[in-house]
């Protein structure tokens, strides 16, 4: 029987730990769930996938596992709940915002069909709003940013916004932006004293407070939160979501600790082997910027995967060898969505460097 075959995929998933392995074992699943045309399984399966991929840096299987979500509910709204997929939609938004292919008229359609949904299930357009504040601060566009976070504020919260400790962080990064660093240090203090925590705060808030802290000439400031960062890090070490994070925070350590920095580009770049989109503009970003403190002849021991965007057949990459791939990496990501966009956000960020 096919279902026994499932079942035991199933059963192989709840006992790894590698959450690739898992996504691959999930995928097989899928594949049998569809030969024998079982929509049930096929959507119980496809849910799992996706809850599993969104801890890896980057997923290639969810977004068009989702639409295959959408389409079977739409088809068979009286085989399943609506409600069982709308927290997934929040993350499908990201991943449509993320891929410079989605044009901006396929974003505002997926808005319009998450918004019918949350309604129609008794939710508000928090969630909506919690989308667009990521995507403005992403392009750190300050009008953008003030107008979603005015309406984010503007409802009330409800089972579909973001976490309390991410809508902290967001703010706290808006605030950086429109307000300056001794501000932003100040809102963030309830993520830095533990008060609010999620998967990825106060990583992420750590991270940011320390680069912005040694630009603004704060370093004692800086390193402690560094230290933070680093800590949170170590937590979560087999968790490649972190991977922005890890990069950002080895870029700060270019400028206060050239070993560390070089430790942990050399640990964490390998990761980098998804598809181009937000996040591989920000590391992009961050290694060209950490690639001008090391002299142009540093090498790095790199192992990295044939599908790495970087694998060139060997396992040493000098620092202007990551510069010159990461720097045409970040030129033509910030093309593809500024013309996306409508706006020149992108090329303005690389051209801050």
């Amino acid at each position: 029987m096919y279902t026994l075959k499932i079942q035991k995929l199933r059963n192989q998933v709840a006992r790894v730990d590698n959450t690739l392995e898992k996504v691959n074992l999930l995928t097989q699943a899928i594949r049998i769930a569809d030969e024998n045309q079982d929509i049930e399984w096929g959507y119980d399966l496809r849910l799992d996938l996706i809850s599993e991929e969104i801890d890896l840096a980057f997923s290639t299987e969810s977004l068009p596992a989702f639409a295959w979500i959408l389409q079977a509910y739409d088809e068979n709204p009286e085989l399943f709940n609506e409600q069982d997929f709308l927290w997934q939609y929040k993350w499908m938004m990201s991943e449509l915002y993320d891929n410079p292919a989605v044009s901006r008229e396929q974003i505002e359609a997926a808005l319009r069909d998450f918004e019918q949904r949350l309604i129609r299930n008794g939710y508000g357009k928090r969630a909506i709003y919690n989308e667009e504040l990521s995507d403005a601060l992403a392009q750190k566009d300050i009008v953008a940013i003030e107008r979603a976070l005015k309406n984010v504020n503007a409802m009330q919260r409800d089972d579909m916004s973001d976490c309390e400790a991410c809508e902290m962080d967001a703010e706290v990064s808006a605030t950086l932006l429109q307000d300056g660093y001794s501000q932003a240090v100040d809102k963030a203090l309830p993520l830095i004293e533990g008060q609010f925590t999620c998967s990825h705060v106060p990583l992420r808030t750590a991270v940011n407070l320390a680069y912005e802290g040694l630009k603004q000439g704060d370093t004692e400031q800086a390193d402690r939160m560094a230290q933070l960062a680093e800590k949170e890090v170590f937590k979560k070490e087999k968790d490649s979501a972190i991977l922005i994070s890890a990069i950002k925070l080895a870029t700060y350590f270019s400028y206060t600790d050239m070993g560390k920095a070089k430790e942990w580009i050399e640990r964490f770049l390998p990761w980098a082997d998804g598809p181009d989109n937000r996040s591989m503009f920000q590391l992009a970003c961050y290694i060209c910027e950490a690639m001008r403190n090391f002299g142009p002849d540093e090498s790095f021991k790199l192992e990295l995967g044939n599908q790495h965007n970087l694998f060139q057949g060997k396992n040493t990459y000098t620092a202007s060898e990551l510069a010159n791939h990461y720097g045409k990496l970040a030129d033509q990501l910030a093309d593809r969505f500024d013309q996306r966009n409508g706006n020149h956000n992108f090329r303005n960020q690389l051209m801050s460097l």
